[in-house]
This record gives C-alpha cells, sequence and structure tokens, in this order.
C-alpha cells in the first residue's frame, strides 16, 4: 500500500518533502525504492490509543525546524489513506488557504462537542497504565468491564487500546487553556509548523500530561493549536471517512462504492483501504490522475 501512496504522491508532487515514520515492529519496507523516489525514512516505536503517534509527529516536526527543511505545509497520513484528488489540486487549494492550519477541532464541553461528557472526563482528566494488549475478541468480551466507569468516580477501566486503567489527575486545563479535541489528521502551514515545535520545547509539562491520556493524539494538537490566539485556524481537517458502522472507534474500510462520495466531500484524502482491494486502487488512481 505504501508504494501505491508514495508513487501517487511522488508523481503529482515532484519537488514534495516525504518523510516516512515505519513502526520498528511492522512489515519490511523496500527501502532502496523509497530512497529512489526521494524519501526520507526513520524507524520508530509505533502504538494505537498511545502517545507514541504524538511522539512522532513531533519528531517529524523537530527533523524539520531544527534540520532548517522548511516546506509550505506539513500533511500527515497513514499508510491507509489515499488523495481523492489530483495532488497538484491539494496544493493549489493549500497555496490558497488563508489559514495556517487545517484540522478538526471543537471545544470538548458544549453543542459541538466531539464526544460525550463521560469520554471526555475518562480519557483526559486520568492518569491512565497500559496493562496489555488485546485482541479484538478479548475487547468484545471485557467491553462490559467499562461499566465501572459509570458506577463510581475514582478508577476508569478501558478496553479499546488493551487493557487500561486510569486515576484522577490534576488537568491543566483551564479559561486561559481550554481543552479541544477532534481528528488526528491535519495539514499544517508553516506557521503552524514552527508555533508547534516552539510550544513543545518551552511546555514539556504539557505534553508529559497528554502522555498519560486515551487517545492523545485526537487532542494534543488540537488543545495547543486552539490556545494559540495568532494562528487561524479552519476546521476541516480535509479527510473523508465514514464513521456510521464504527467499530472500537475504527471507521469503516472503503471500497469503490464509497468513492464517488468522497471525491464529491471536498476532501483531500480518505481513509481507510483495504491493502488487498485492488479495483480500489485502480480506482483511485484514475480518480486521481484527472
Amino acid at each position: 500500500v505504501y508504494k501505491r501512496q508514495v508513487r501517487t504522491l511522488r508523481e503529482g508532487s515532484p519537488d514534495a518533502l516525504i518523510h516516512l515514520s515505519h513502526d520498528v515492529s511492522g512489515s519490511a519496507l523496500d527501502e532502496g525504492e523509497l530512497q529512489s523516489l526521494g524519501v526520507f525514512i526513520d524507524f520508530e516505536q509505533g502504538g494505537y490509543g498511545d502517545f507514541s503517534h504524538v511522539d512522532r509527529h513531533l519528531n517529524v516536526i523537530r527533523w524539520l525546524v531544527e534540520g532548517e527543511r522548511r516546506v509550505d505545509w506539513l500533511v500527515n497520513l497513514t499508510g491507509q489513506d489515499f488523495p481523492v484528488m489530483p495532488v497538484s489540486e491539494i496544493e493549489q487549494e493549500l497555496a490558497d488557504s488563508d489559514a495556517d492550519a487545517l484540522l478538526e477541532v471543537r471545544p470538548v464541553y458544549g453543542p459541538d462537542a466531539p464526544w460525550p461528557r463521560s469520554r471526555v472526563h475518562s480519557r483526559y482528566y486520568f492518569h491512565h497504565k497500559r496493562l496489555m494488549p488485546l485482541s479484538p475478541r478479548s475487547k468484545r468480551v471485557l467491553r462490559g468491564l467499562q461499566v465501572i466507569n459509570r458506577l463510581q468516580p475514582h478508577v476508569r477501566v478501558h478496553v479499546s487500546h488493551g487493557l487500561v486503567v486510569g486515576r484522577p489527575a490534576p488537568a491543566p486545563f483551564g479559561p486561559d487553556f481550554r481543552l479541544h479535541g477532534g481528528s488526528a489528521f491535519m495539514s499544517l502551514r508553516w506557521s503552524a509548523v514552527e508555533y508547534l515545535h516552539a510550544y513543545a520545547e518551552a511546555n514539556p509539562e504539557v505534553l508529559e500530561y497528554f502522555r498519560w491520556t486515551i487517545s492523545p493524539v485526537e487532542a494534543t494538537f488540537a488543545t495547543i493549536l486552539a490556545n494559540a490566539p495568532e494562528l487561524r485556524l479552519e476546521n476541516d481537517c480535509k479527510r473523508y471517512f465514514d464513521f456510521s458502522q464504527s467499530t472500537f472507534g475504527h471507521p469503516k474500510t472503503l471500497g469503490v462504492d464509497d468513492l464517488a462520495q468522497a471525491r464529491a466531500s471536498g476532501a483531500h484524502f480518505a481513509r481507510k483501504f483495504s491493502a488487498d482491494d485492488d479495483l480500489v486502487y485502480e480506482a483511485l488512481r484514475e480518480m486521481v490522475s484527472g
């Protein structure tokens, strides 16, 4: 899948800087071909629902800023994402944007909150410890344990990201630093990239707090950027996904029949796609070629 994705990005944007952060425990990469396509490769520790996603994104930001590799926009993707419009059109829309960042960003309390209040409280106001990974079957069997979260205020138990337990922790949020959340996917202008780098260097205690939350990638960057008055945010991550049949927080795996709606959505990228669906990739390539 990553080869299809990288080739498409490179063909659509010959001068783009492409950085691949690969899980050390993941499948083997064809490093020779990637390097021939001008891809920078890092091998890092992966995870699910933990701070590893934030760490890897911040590592790329640090690599860019400290290495003086200035880019116009930084766009994060996974290997299951694919453009649903020509890459040149995506770049033009970003160039024409008045925003410093395109991302789903909403206050976690209020009419437009991204999650129920109980989920916000359990995820982001507790210090969590991950005890063990769980198989999909184990998650289904143990899901009933989470009823304890509604019965008392002292302990939290979660199974969606492995078996996780939490205890209350003093949070850094307040009137001057309001908690926000949304999707983990973003497109950041260089001004936002520099801001995140500077904030991370100056406020390690905030990042350390988020390190022990559940799904910190869905709140860390949104919260930091939303509390930066000098940045202009557009509440649209320009990603298409379908959570109508979500299971444990996973979006629907898209097929050929979903592509027309994905293209019509105005999104730049869609997710997620199966690695084994050659028909959908043929249709995507035709769509992206214009």
